[in-house]
């Protein structure tokens, strides 16, 4: 391998001892393994950075060596395909004991090397290095291998998934090491799909006997990969063995293997929609519900609508009423999850019979008999969803009762739940309906002690809006307008002022000039700067909805009256205000950008305070005005 260097004997020839690289780190004793930086002087010029980078995947410094093994594909396209193959792959089966980062790198590299080693029917070739990372102990860098083996594996022929892969898988399942069995548990489903009856039947019972390994991690991988299994296992017969390993592995004594029942659950209900098979199912799902662990009943809840949807037949009968028993269970964390999908599993079943069997279930999850602020929280942020699936009438019997509850609850995380989903009611419930029950309630929260709270009120405004129309929506909560324009929390008194364009927009100018202006003119005088500042606010968000006359009248006065107010972050959020201002004004209003709105930046400008003059400046600078 001349070309590397004068008396190169191949990628190795640096002169260095033995084992070592140049730069004294150890790297194996490949007799053609390494190029070496020292020997640049002798290398073909278009081969010099190729030589580079191998010498530098073996430098101490470890993002040199992550950085190398990130253009693996420049030095295999200098080498050619016959030496990478020969003297690259390898090296690189040799230097698997470096860095974690340094072996990821290497997967994914190796995971593209197909046309680098001379395309498909060389691609075997690839294997030796990613099976020596499947061995090692970092999760991270076993996965990338496995997804580089997976990839090649699509490219491979029959033939060379049975010489090749199916040594290999033969290899990892023997392995002593467990961190290997694991691993090849990932790639049964690849050999499984190209291999004839035979291999296959082998292949089965290997990764059958894994389902069986001594070490809890191994089961729990061979559990976590059985639906991609069965799937490429098209022989009923072979479906029924592997169903027997299933209930094995759904009574593991481990919870961390049951706890992959309920998936295993869907992705085999999947498979055959015939009575007989989902029957078979069902009474294992039925086992995970009542399970003794939490964690699997947790999983039986939160998986509850992709069991519905398998069991479509099945649902209303088998799947709901475990769900319904999961609602009550002992677990916090179990009644948690079932409160989150009570929409989900009512979509299945919108009827008044069902509802009806719901709502004791319901009413034992608000206080004072549910002690849980989370189950409370979670039912608070589902139960709203309901309304649209069982329509007006139901929603007024039943549910509005529930939501008066939660709505009253003392932990302002159930309270903010029900705000946020506030829109679900509003759009099935009568006016009158939402008036009497509900905004004596709305009303309150707006004045709520936590301040999420309101802030919640506050950014469903335009929805209610909306909803109530112009005369309710003035007359039941307009009180509340000053109240958070000077609230003491800024989050709350910016999300007011932010939230005045889309009034204007729901209710009009009009109303915005009625209503909203006159409190922001009585704000302009306030002896406490900070409600001066939701002034200023609020003009910037007016302003992206307003008319000329509109603009005129209203906004610019009260923008030129700021930027003369004694404190400086009044004057700069002015500024800042005329900044955000430009583009709809200059098409607007262009003679109050030119004549009153730029005059002011310019004095802004020589304004003593130098957080005044800095966005004075800038605003200066971004919208090109000139005097």
């Amino acid at each position: 391998l001349k070309p590397w260097g004068a008396g190169s004997a191949g990628l190795g020839g640096d002169g260095a001892p033995p084992g070592l690289g140049s730069s004294g780190r150890r790297t194996g004793s490949h007799p053609r393994i390494m190029a070496a930086a020292a020997v640049a002087g002798g290398v073909d010029s278009s081969l010099y950075p190729a030589a580079v980078l191998i010498d530098e995947l073996r430098h101490d410094d470890l993002q040199l060596r992550v950085n190398a093994i990130k253009n693996l594909g420049t030095i295999a396209k200098a080498l050619g395909p016959e030496r990478t193959r020969e003297e690259l792959i390898p090296f690189l089966q040799e230097i698997t004991d470096d860095d974690d980062d340094v072996l990821v790198a290497m997967a994914e590299q190796l995971a593209g090397g197909v046309d680098l080693v001379g395309g498909a029917q060389y691609c075997h070739t690839l294997m030796g290095p990613l099976e020596e990372l499947c061995n090692v102990e970092e999760i991270t860098v076993r996965e990338k291998a496995l997804e580089a083996l997976r990839m090649i594996a699509k490219d491979m022929s029959a033939e060379q998934v049975v010489q090749h892969l199916c040594a290999l898988v033969a290899r990892l399942a023997s392995h002593d090491w467990f961190t290997s069995r694991i691993s090849v548990c990932s790639l049964f489903a690849a050999a499984l799909s190209k291999v004839g009856k035979d291999k296959r039947n082998e292949l089965t019972k290997t990764y059958i006997r894994l389902c069986g390994d001594d070490t809890p991690m191994v089961r729990r991988q061979a559990a976590n990969v059985l639906g991609s299994v069965a799937e490429v296992l098209d022989e009923r017969s072979a479906r029924q063995e592997l169903f027997k390993v299933f209930e094995k592995l759904a009574k593991d004594e481990q919870d961390s293997v049951r706890i992959l029942a309920i998936n295993n659950c869907i992705a085999l209900g999947r498979l055959d929609k015939s009575d007989g098979w989902q029957e078979q199912i069902l009474t294992v799902v039925k086992s995970c519900s009542e399970d003794k662990s939490w964690r699997v009943r947790y999983m039986m809840a939160d998986n509850v609508k992709a069991l519905c949807d398998v069991f479509q037949a099945k649902a209303t009968t088998s799947i709901m009423p475990l769900y319904l028993r999961l609602l009550g269970d002992q677990e916090v964390e179990v009644r948690t999850i079932a409160a989150a999908r009570i929409s989900v599993v009512a979509a299945f079943s919108p009827t008044k019979e069902f509802l009806e069997t719901l709502m004791p279930v319901l009413e034992k999850l608000t206080q004072p008999r549910e002690h849980s602020q989370h189950v409370r929280a979670s039912l608070a942020g589902s139960i709203l969803q309901l309304s649209p699936i069982f329509g007006a009438q139901l929603t007024v019997d039943h549910l509005i009762n529930i939501f008066l509850q939660l709505i009253r609850d003392e932990c302002p995380d159930v309270r903010l739940q029900l705000i946020n989903n506030l829109e679900h009611l509003s759009s099935v419930v009568s006016l009158d309906v939402l008036s009497q029950s509900l905004l004596p309630s709305i009303k309150e929260l707006g004045k709520d002690r936590q301040w999420r709270v309101r802030l919640a009120i506050i950014n469903a405004m335009p929805a209610l809006a909306q909803y109530l129309g112009e005369e309710k929506f003035t007359l039941e909560l307009s009180s509340l307008f000053s109240l958070w324009l000077m609230d003491p929390v800024f989050s709350v008194r910016d999300a007011f002022a932010c939230s005045f364009n889309r009034l204007s927009e729901q209710l009009g100018l009009p109303w915005t000039e009625d209503h909203l202006i006159p409190q922001l003119q009585a704000l302009l005088t306030h002896k406490n700067y900070l409600y001066r500042i939701s002034t200023i606010l609020s003009v910037r968000s007016l302003a992206e909805v307003a008319g000329r006359e509109f603009f005129d009248t209203n906004l610019v006065p009260m923008v030129v009256q700021l930027t003369g107010d004694p404190v400086p972050n009044v004057r700069f959020n002015a500024a800042k205000t005329i900044k955000a201002m430009h583009k709809i004004c200059s098409s607007v209003s262009p003679d109050s950008w030119t004549k009153k709105l730029v005059p002011c930046l310019y004095k802004l400008l020589g304004d003593e305070d130098p957080d005044v003059k800095f966005f004075a400046q800038t605003a200066i600078a971004d919208v090109g005005a000139s005097r």
